[in-house]
This record gives C-alpha cells, sequence and structure tokens, in this order.
C-alpha cells in the first residue's frame, strides 16, 4: 500500500495526497488524510482489534481532543520515548509500534 493516495475499506479516499476536512463536526479546517492526521496507527481496514484510534481524521486542534471511544493507552517505556500502542485498559504487557513489549516504569524509578 502506498501512502498518498489509497481507498478504505468504507470507500473514502485516503493518504498525505489526498485533501480533506477534519472529521470533528462543524470543524472546517483543511487538512490531507494522511497518517499524522490519522486517530490511531493504521487507518480502518489495515487497523487490528487491539490497536487503539477511531481511524477518523483530526486537525491538530481536534486530534488531542475528540472523543474517541477507542484511546490509546498512554504508557510509556522506561526510557520515556516510546508509547504504548494498545488501547486504554487494556490487559496483558505494553506493546510498542513494532510490537515489542515493554514493562511501564513508576515515575521516579531507575
Amino acid at each position: 500500500m502506498g501512502y498518498a493516495h489509497y481507498t478504505l475499506s468504507d470507500g473514502r479516499e485516503a493518504g498525505y495526497g489526498v485533501e480533506a476536512i477534519c472529521d470533528k463536526e462543524g470543524c472546517d479546517t483543511e487538512i490531507d488524510r494522511g497518517l499524522g492526521y490519522l486517530c490511531g496507527e493504521n487507518p480502518d481496514g489495515w487497523r487490528s482489534e487491539e490497536e487503539y484510534g477511531c481511524g477518523n481524521y483530526y486537525c491538530g486542534s481536534h486530534q488531542p481532543d475528540h472523543e474517541c471511544p477507542s484511546q490509546g493507552c498512554g504508557k510509556f517505556d522506561p526510557t520515556g520515548n516510546l508509547s504504548c500502542h494498545r488501547p486504554a485498559g487494556h490487559d496483558g504487557e505494553h506493546r510498542d509500534p513494532d510490537g515489542s513489549g515493554f514493562t511501564e516504569t513508576e515515575e521516579g524509578e531507575e
């Protein structure tokens, strides 16, 4: 799959080459349907059930606050560089974007 232009399972066109409007109702901010505006890691049709995100595309103002029904875990690995890419409240270990497991450390623990 190329990322400039492709078709989602719901028939919408997506990719960084596709001009669009933010998916937040009432927002008319112009965006593209590239991965940078996507809620989650993969668009619908390519997303596993273990991934967070709703698969919609939001502007910078609405990306962090759009009442996503499948929010990310939000926990980080011990280095603080990689976040868990599983849904909030998941069971089992945390996983980074490559699928490798990690154990969260408490703040201040080394």
